[in-house]
């Protein structure tokens, strides 16, 4: 009788041998392939080279634009900073200028006028003040002075007839500048 141990052996058997027959075949078809030519890599390898000049070339010009556009910002930045500094020492001059009693009567339009004239007149002067003093230090220079003479942002405040906001700002700001 045809046991069943003997049918799993010729199946193992056969497949064995036709795997064995499917992987010469492989192997004698990639043999009778030709080799890729040596030209064909040089052509291959100067097109990555030029391919990759080419990126170096757009990876700079893009790199240099953006350090163009980086310094610009830096430089309007260092500006609205300054104004904004200028800004806070005129707002605080001001604040304590007209910080008196309000009048109980009404004004009139030519006192009004009058007024605002004088306002005018002031901010201009104050802005000039703000600048430089009589002295020619700018305002933003004294702060760093005082500061590294020891003196706390309330007493450099108190010295200056300034906030104590603003010359926190000052001196973060120099601070900033410094640490970059």
């Amino acid at each position: 009788m045809f046991e069943l141990t003997d049918f799993f052996s010729w199946v193992v058997f056969l497949s064995t041998l036709g795997t064995v027959a499917f992987a010469w075949g492989l192997f004698l078809s990639n043999t009778n392939q030709r080799a890729p030519k040596q030209e064909e890599y040089e052509k291959f390898e100067e097109r990555i080279l030029e391919l990759m000049g080419q990126f170096r070339h757009i990876s700079s010009v893009r790199l240099q634009m953006l350090d163009r556009k980086i310094e610009e910002l830096k430089k309007l930045i260092k500006e609205a900073n300054t104004l904004y500094a200028s800004l806070c020492s005129q707002e605080t001059k001001v604040a304590e200028r007209f910080s008196y009693p309000a009048k109980t009567e009404p004004i009139s339009v030519e006192e009004s006028e009058t007024t605002q004239i004088q306002i005018n007149n002031d901010k201009e002067k104050q802005i000039e003040e703000v600048k430089t003093d009589t002295n020619g230090t700018s305002i933003e220079r004294k702060i760093l002075l005082l500061y590294q003479e020891g003196k706390s942002e309330q007493d450099i405040a108190r010295e200056l007839s300034i906030g104590v906001g603003e010359v926190m700002l000052i001196l973060s700001l120099f601070r900033h500048r410094n640490d970059h």
